[in-house]
């Protein structure tokens, strides 16, 4: 099969293909993780939990710019969280139009268990991997990430007319 785009630009798009593919299969993997062990959790809460466990009384802004979500995604997320007794909103003292989100007395007893798992499907993940070339895989996908928000920074630049 013929391909669509330049060698180089073919060889850039597998890439791009692998990142989303290992994304998307890290990310069940670690969800299915959690599942075994009867635990309601995300792999988009483990997320918003190990920010609290590192911070707890958030605000909800903090998760949709660390997540790279939209407000209601995040919104959706947070009350799925509550209704499972992992977070709890509160008025922000500091400003009434938004909530601080904390953990609760359950989510911090599971820290350990829930650390544990993840720490075992990231080991699973990255096995046979020495750790000089995880820590480049992570400096080149950090550079992707930075060239995608330069080039959406650029679009919505041109779209303002600037």
């Amino acid at each position: 099969m013929g391909t669509l785009m330049s060698e180089d630009v073919e060889k850039r798009r597998r890439l791009t293909k692998i990142i989303a593919q290992v994304s998307r299969l890290g990310n069940y993997t670690l969800g299915r993780a959690f599942e075994r062990e009867g635990l309601p959790i995300s792999r988009e809460q483990w997320d918003v939990l190990v920010m609290l466990w590192d911070k707890d009384g958030r605000a909800q802004q903090e998760f949709a710019t660390f997540l790279l979500k939209n407000r209601a995604s995040i919104t959706s997320l947070i009350d799925n969280m509550e209704k499972n007794n992992l977070v709890t909103r509160v008025p922000n003292p500091n400003d009434k139009r938004s909530k601080l989100i904390y953990l609760t007395r359950k989510a911090r007893d599971l820290k350990e268990q829930v650390v544990g798992i993840a720490e075992d499907a990231i080991l699973s993940i990255t096995k046979g991997i020495p750790l000089e070339e995880v820590e480049q895989a992570a400096d080149l996908l950090t550079k992707c990430l930075e060239n995608i928000v330069e080039y959406e920074d650029n679009i919505l630049d041109e779209q303002k007319g600037e």
